[in-house]
Order: C-alpha cells, then sequence, then structure tokens
C-alpha cells in the first residue's frame, strides 16, 4: 500500500509540475509547440508573429496572430494561408501524440491562394495527401479572401469576404457539412452542402456530394458525385435571371449580346458533368427561356485561346427577345446609332445546330428551322439549311464579323413567301400584299445600324405574283382622276436591284396590272429612310387614256404618292393650246360659212327676179 500511494504521489506530482511548466511557459512557446504538431501532419512550414495565453482545460485553446502557412515553391510568393487572427482548440492528445484531432479552427482577416500547375499539380497537397484531412471537427473562417489560380487555362477567380463555416462528422473520416458566403459582383453569392466521405475526398478520391448555390434571383442544386481535383458527374438544376455572378465566378464574363438576347428567367436541368480538364458536359438536358423550352446537349471544352461549345438543341420554340423589335431598331423614328459591343462575339467560340419546332427573331417567326451556328475568334456564322417563313421557305448565310470591327453579310434566298406576313413586325413597312420570291447578297460595316445601312452594298432580285399595293391607286393616279381607290391591283411585280452606299436603285424595275404597265426609276435612301422613286407608264391597255408618271417621294413614315406635277402642267397646256387652236379653227370655219351663207342667198334672189320677167315676157308673147 505504502508504494502504491508513493506511485500516485509521485504521478500527481508529475502532473502538477506539467501543469505548472504550461502555466508559466511563456504563451508563444506553448502556440509553437501546437504549431509545430500541426506542422509535421502538413509538411508545411508554419509560422506565427505572437500569440496569446492558452486555456489548458478540458482542451489546449491557443490564439495567435500573423499565422501563415507556406504554399510550395512553384506556386509563387503567396502563402497557402494567412490569418490575422486564428484560434485553434487543440486536443492534447494531437500535442503529445498522434491521432488527435484539432477540435474547432477560427480564422478572421484569412487569405487563401490556391493553386493548380500547368502539369495539374495542387498546392493544397502535400504530394499525394491533401492537407486537409486535419482530423479536423469544426473550421471557421470570417472576413477572408480566397484565391484561385489555374496555371493550366489560365482561369483565376477572387473572392471577397468569405465567410464559411465546416463541420466534420467523426472528424475527416465521416462527412462533412459546409456553408459559405461571398460577394461577386456586388452580389451575395452562398454555397452549402455536404460530402459523404470527407477523408476520401480530400484525399482525391470521388465523394458522394450535394451542393446549393445560391444568389440574388438565381440558384443552382447539383446532386452526384465530386471529387478534389473538380471532376463531378449527377444531375444539375440551374434557375436564373441573372448569370453573370455565376459565369464570373468561373472565371469568365457573360457576353453582352447573350445578356440582350435571352433577358428573361433562365432554366436548365440534366445530367452534368464536368471533366478532370476543366471541360463541362450536359446530356438529357432541357433548356428554358421564358416559356421556351428545348432539348438540348452541350460540351464546353477549354480553348487554346478560349473555351469552346458545342451541342445540339432540338425540339421547342426557341424565342430571341425584344432586341431585334422595332422600337429597338428605331428608336425616336431613326435608325439606332447606338455602338454595337462585339466583345462578347471573342468571349468563346462555338458549334451549334439548331432543329428547332420555331425560331423567333422579335416579331419574326421560322417555321422548323434546321440551322449551323459557328462562331470563331469573333466571327459569327449562321448556316440556314433551311426555314418555313412567312409560308414560304428561306435558305442561304448570315454573318456577324467582329474582327477589326463590325461587318455584316450574307446571302440570302427567299422562295414563295407572303410580304404582308414578312412586314407585320415592322408597322409602316407593310403595304405589298403577294406572294413572291426574292434574293440579296450584301455587306455593311460599321459601328451602329444607322452606319452600317448608310454603306450597305447590295445586289438583288425580286418577283412577286398577282396582289395589291395598299394605300394608293397608282392607275387612279397616272390617269389624274378625281374619284382614286386605296389600293393598286397587280398582277406582277418584278425588280432587279443593287444597293450601293445605302442607297436602292433597280435597273429594270416593273409593275405590270390589267390597266398597263409601269417601270420604275429613282432610288431609296436606306439609312435616312426617304423614298423618291418615279413610276412611268410605258404600256396602257386603254388607248383612249393618256397616263401621266406617278411620282413617290418623302420619309418612310410619310410617304406622299402624285402625279408628276409637271407632265401634269405640260399636259394641261398641251391641252389649253388644243382647245385654243380649235377654237380658232371653229371661228375660222364659222366665218367662212357666214360668207357662204350671204352667197348663197343673193343667188336665191337673182334667181327670182329672172323668173320674174321671164314670166313677163311670156304674158306679152301670149
Amino acid at each position: 500500500m505504502r508504494v502504491l500511494l508513493a506511485i500516485t504521489g509521485a504521478l500527481i506530482a508529475l502532473i502538477l509540475l506539467a501543469v505548472a511548466v504550461f502555466v508559466f511557459m511563456p504563451a508563444e512557446r506553448l502556440a509553437q509547440i501546437a504549431i509545430d504538431r500541426l506542422a509535421e501532419q502538413t509538411g508545411r512550414e508554419i509560422t506565427i508573429d505572437a500569440a496569446t495565453r492558452p486555456t489548458l482545460w478540458p482542451d489546449l485553446v491557443i490564439s495567435v496572430e500573423g499565422l501563415e502557412v507556406a504554399n510550395p515553391d512553384w506556386a509563387g510568393a503567396r502563402p497557402l494561408l494567412r490569418a490575422d487572427v486564428a484560434t485553434l482548440r487543440v486536443g492534447w492528445r494531437a500535442v503529445f501524440g498522434n491521432g488527435g484531432t484539432v477540435d474547432r479552427l477560427e480564422l478572421s482577416g484569412a487569405e487563401v491562394a490556391l493553386v493548380r500547375a500547368e502539369d495539374g499539380r495542387l498546392s493544397w497537397r502535400n504530394g499525394e495527401a491533401s492537407l486537409l484531412p486535419l482530423a479536423l471537427q469544426q473550421a471557421q473562417v470570417r472576413d477572408a479572401r480566397l484565391r484561385y489560380e489555374d496555371q493550366a487555362s489560365g482561369r483565376e477567380v477572387d473572392l471577397r469576404r468569405l465567410s464559411a463555416s465546416v463541420d466534420l462528422n467523426e472528424g475527416a473520416g465521416g462527412s462533412a457539412a459546409f456553408a459559405a458566403s461571398s460577394v461577386v459582383q456586388g452580389q451575395v453569392m452562398e454555397l452549402s452542402g455536404t460530402i459523404t466521405q470527407a477523408a476520401r475526398f480530400f484525399d482525391g478520391s470521388e465523394q458522394p456530394v450535394r451542393l446549393d448555390l445560391v444568389w440574388g434571383d438565381g440558384r443552382l442544386r447539383f446532386v452526384g458525385r465530386a471529387s478534389l481535383d473538380g471532376a463531378a458527374e449527377g444531375d444539375a438544376d440551374l434557375l436564373a435571371t441573372d448569370l453573370s455572378p455565376l459565369v464570373h465566378l468561373m472565371g469568365r464574363e457573360v457576353p453582352d449580346v447573350v445578356t440582350r438576347l435571352v433577358g428573361e428567367t433562365i432554366a436548365v436541368r440534366g445530367d452534368a458533368s464536368v471533366a478532370e480538364g476543366g471541360s463541362l458536359h450536359l446530356r438529357s438536358g432541357t433548356v428554358a427561356i421564358g416559356e421556351t423550352e428545348v432539348n438540348a446537349a452541350f460540351d464546353l471544352v477549354p480553348g487554346e485561346d478560349r473555351p469552346l461549345l458545342r451541342g445540339t438543341i432540338t425540339g421547342g420554340r426557341v424565342g430571341i427577345s425584344e432586341a431585334l423589335e422595332i422600337d429597338a431598331l428605331v428608336p425616336n423614328g431613326a435608325w439606332s446609332r447606338t455602338p454595337y459591343d462585339v466583345s462578347g462575339l471573342f468571349a468563346i467560340d462555338a458549334d451549334l445546330t439548331v432543329r428547332a419546332e420555331m425560331l423567333t427573331l422579335g416579331g419574326l417567326a421560322l417555321d422548323a428551322p434546321d440551322l449551323r451556328i459557328s462562331l470563331t475568334r469573333g466571327r459569327l456564322v449562321v448556316d440556314i439549311a433551311r426555314a418555313g417563313i412567312a409560308d414560304g421557305q428561306l435558305a442561304g448565310q448570315f454573318v456577324v464579323n467582329g474582327r477589326g470591327g463590325l461587318s455584316v453579310g450574307g446571302d440570302i434566298l427567299l422562295a414563295n413567301a407572303r410580304t404582308s406576313a414578312l412586314a407585320e413586325p415592322w408597322p409602316g413597312l407593310s403595304g405589298v400584299a403577294a406572294r413572291g420570291s426574292a434574293s440579296i447578297e450584301f455587306l455593311g460595316v460599321g459601328a451602329d445600324l444607322h452606319a452600317i445601312l448608310d454603306g450597305l452594298e447590295a445586289e438583288g432580285d425580286l418577283s412577286l405574283g398577282q396582289g395589291q399595293i395598299v394605300g394608293v391607286d397608282l392607275a387612279g393616279l397616272a390617269l389624274n382622276a378625281e374619284a382614286l381607290s386605296s389600293t393598286t391591283e397587280f398582277d406582277a411585280l418584278v425588280a432587279e436591284f443593287r444597293v450601293r452606299g445605302g442607297v436602292v436603285t433597280g435597273d429594270d424595275v416593273q409593275v405590270i396590272g390589267p390597266w398597263g404597265q409601269f417601270v420604275a426609276e429613282g432610288g431609296v435612301d436606306l439609312a435616312e429612310r426617304r423614298v423618291d422613286v418615279r413610276l412611268t407608264p410605258e404600256v396602257w391597255e386603254d388607248a383612249r387614256a393618256t397616263p401621266v408618271p406617278v411620282v413617290i417621294t418623302g420619309p418612310w413614315a410619310a410617304l406622299v404618292a402624285e402625279p408628276d406635277a409637271e407632265v401634269v402642267a405640260q399636259l394641261a397646256a398641251a391641252a389649253a393650246a388644243e382647245r385654243a387652236r380649235a377654237a380658232e379653227v371653229a371661228r375660222i370655219l364659222g366665218g367662212t360659212l357666214d360668207v357662204l351663207g350671204l352667197q348663197s342667198a343673193q343667188e336665191a334672189d337673182a334667181g327670182g327676179e329672172v323668173e320674174a320677167e321671164d314670166e313677163e315676157e311670156q304674158e306679152i308673147a301670149e
């Protein structure tokens, strides 16, 4: 018993001595003991600037200032982690032996720099092992900054005002739950989720995960499997109006043209995967924009200079918003002079096939379009294999080139379409109701719509069958009739035209009707939206009528059609002169008749006298 008491007393003395050592040992020394243990586990140099007196029971709680964990030499000068203040709650087993835990880690004013090398090395790994499975039970970060640099792709992410918390069930060997928030482009983004096997995930193996990302009016949910190197596969569900915070988080910018054309809530669902190289894939997907929903399959792969988007869009009705409406193209009655931002054409390359039920462009509807859309280094080409439009067919190619400034061009063929349906979206341009075909090859250069039209160069032809021109009676105007109808019925309208410097002129423009035929000359100024056309009658069915040319002038919004005043005046003068000549002839003829009438009377009187004399001579003879 005395021996047992002696041993017990000795142990108590040793414990008291140990406690006294820790009580009187400088705080920096105690902190350094714990830091050294962490450095052994991580294989990285860890330093501190200062430490406060630790709490010893039930665990060692240490608060340090200027905590810094080094990055490998190849990752650059920034440390992996630096924190203004770090508080660690460390189990005593972690201090004196192996297998202990860091129960809690709190960081304030931290900066984290993560780097992925061109050869795939990760700065947060120590050889084949991650620095993260430190048997952490809980971690909390406040007011932090996270930088991520991918040296292979050149992509960078910089998150500020980051706050996060991580809870590990049974240490890193169990599941992990986390929540974080940051500010991206002035928008608060919140991320939460779970990892089933944290330790295996940190070691690089693929694990079941759930992620929820929420910002403003957008959200993204992913449920599937993922690994620390960025590879993932599972079900994705995206719903958002503004995609820019999400795209910016990926180190990209949303092209301005996408912002203008979409302009509505977009929803994407499907089987999504991210390959180790950073490529993104969507299969069995649906994409909905507003009331539009289509089936889609996409591949977004890293490119040499920019990402490449490949894919197909099938079924559904695709709509491009009011960006192509007349109010956007013609503000205040004139073509827009707002410069186009074509920088978005260089943000991504694309190769897309579109076979939808319908594609609406502003007010125009393309039925069952079969399109190939390619975007390469700022040059967008839309090849139209076929598309129904206005009860007719459309084919050809349209090009938007942002290289060295903006230019647009194309070669379009339109067959058997209704002109009234084509003009429906643009009030004021309607007026000809017929069915026919047309073709045009064109090129325009300029920073805005007005400049493009002002310098437009084109050639084309137009052929319309039987129809009418609404709002004007060309035949009535040609005859200078007092009562005019409100339409011109024609049997055919054909034209071969060219555009030079934005002015349309015709080499052979004919309007043929039951009343005869007009030949047109003059031009249409596209940029200034003005018309100056003269229709000259060459053939007229009614030989008794003498038609005059009809002149159409004025701005598009207030066209005036009237007989050629000069010709009318000439004809009036000629008619007046003819009437004067007729009057003179009548006067002369009238005078002649008067003279002839007098002579006849005199002869009649003379004849009577002779007869009387003869009668007297006869009586005498008897």
